[in-house]
């Protein structure tokens, strides 16, 4: 049976499509560590997808991929300090159509829940109504602070530099009504949360309220709005990584010391 394409449906050629845009992987330096759920192990190049069709994939959502490119230049490629500011504009259809595109790539390479997105992919294609159930909520990220084991009285800043989209559960009452998903790059973090129940605008918009709440530090995205102002916030980045590191500890270490090998 002929795949289809994964944003347009039509059945055809299928090309490869990475996970994150393609010049935001150029600007980045140095190498990287991904752990995939789908194959349980640790990674160094960037996922890729191979069920999105040419047209889709050169032309369609090519845009959006210049348009995260934009914001990385102008404000996620540098990571923030401690009690920090940032005016943060930004154009939501553009951000919402291109964090739903990495959360959609990411869910699929990973072999998650994707059925959220289905009824999203018009959007994300064309920009055309968009769909009710979607927010986006800002953060900004704090630095870690680690103490020099040597020299207790001082401390070692460490200033995020990672990016990940990452399956994430709301445990609230109404977390269950949405799929929530961070995309993370460095200092700036956007939790995109998705309804599981489109007919119930009210459940969803309680869930939004409830993350808002839960976590520190973070701030709704408008549509209506043009910017936003984000103060770096009680939570840190490395902190967010650490339960994964954890228990994924043996995969990171094979994988790094193989790299040292090389």
């Amino acid at each position: 049976m002929a795949r289809k394409c994964a944003y347009c449906g039509s059945v055809g050629k299928l090309s490869k499509e990475h996970v994150w845009p393609s010049c935001f992987l150029e600007r980045l330096e140095g190498s990287h560590a991904h752990y995939s759920p789908k194959s349980g192990k640790v990674h160094g190049g960037d996922y890729i997808v191979c069920d999105v069709c040419e047209c889709c994939n050169n032309e369609k959502l090519s845009p959006l991929d210049s348009y995260f490119c934009k914001l990385y230049d102008l404000y996620f490629s540098n990571p923030r300090g401690l009690n920090e500011e940032v005016l943060f504009e930004y154009e939501y259809d553009l951000l919402a159509r291109v964090l739903l595109k990495i959360a959609f790539n990411t869910a699929r390479s990973a072999g998650s829940e994707t059925s959220p997105f289905i009824r999203a992919t018009d959007y994300i294609l064309y920009g055309n109504k968009r769909p009710t159930g979607i927010s986006i909520i800002g953060e900004l990220v704090s630095p870690t602070f680690i103490a020099d084991t040597k020299d207790t009285v001082h401390v070692k800043e460490i200033r995020p530099t990672m990016y990940r989209s990452s399956l994430a559960q709301l445990k609230t009452p109404h977390g269950y009504t949405v799929l929530l998903r961070i995309i993370a790059v460095n200092s700036f973090f956007f939790h995109l949360l998705i309804t599981r129940e489109p007919s119930n605008q009210t459940i969803f918009n309680r869930a939004v309220r409830e993350l808002i709440n839960h976590v520190s530090g973070t701030v709704l995205l408008k549509p209506e709005c043009k910017s936003v102002i984000l103060r770096t916030s009680p939570q840190d980045s490395l902190s967010s990584m650490l339960p994964l590191l954890s228990i994924k500890h043996k995969e990171y270490q094979e994988f790094f010391d193989a790299q040292q090998s090389c």
